[in-house]
């Protein structure tokens, strides 16, 4: 028995790693924020490779119950799931495909900051933060996203990371510079 126990337990640990990929497999598909990121790949790998137009893939991304997989507002929720795909569509060079997606978040961000109230600070304050992001980074609009900062920094005035983010933008090039930011 004692000549057998090391054949024993090198099988058992064969055997165990032939079935951890599985059991990864398996708690990925539970795993609801596993599910919404690989439909948000999954989408963009779509209309990259042009099986998919960027306005059907919008649409069935709104449809979904929860695209980001957090307990949000469902606008932006779609949001910030639109922005994902935008970004994975710059990584695979596809620029006009990802501008329609970001051009549908910004929307879908500007209803949501609509409709939360300011007494929802913290909330209203993430919505404007990620809008003034994809304005300023990914639609040339520095000058809305400025004030986006701006608002979301008089909501939550002790947060010194919307601050910095604010200045920083303000700091920066083009239509974003300080003089014409503050006009």
């Amino acid at each position: 028995m004692k000549k057998m126990l090391p054949r024993l337990l090198a099988l058992t640990a064969l055997c165990l790693s032939a079935l951890a990929p599985l059991s990864a497999e398996i708690k990925a598909d539970e795993n609801p924020f596993a599910q919404v990121i690989k439909l948000r790949g999954d989408t963009a790998t779509a209309v990259a490779k042009g099986e998919e137009k960027p306005a059907a893939a919008i649409a069935r991304l709104q449809a979904h119950e929860s695209p980001s997989g957090l307990q949000i507002d469902h606008d932006a929720d779609v949001g910030f799931a639109l922005i994902d795909v935008g970004q994975r569509l710059l990584a695979e060079r596809k620029p006009v495909e990802a501008e329609k997606f970001f051009q549908a978040a910004e929307k879908l961000l500007e209803a949501a900051v609509k409709k939360t109230p300011d007494t929802a600070a913290r909330d209203k304050a993430m919505f404007l933060q990620n809008l003034g992001f994809i304005r300023s980074n990914y639609l040339n609009k520095g000058t809305q996203a400025w004030a986006d900062l701006d608002s979301a920094v008089k909501l939550l005035p002790d947060d010194t990371y919307l601050k910095e983010s604010r200045d920083r933008l303000a700091d920066g090039p083009g239509d974003s510079s300080k003089d014409k930011l503050k006009k």
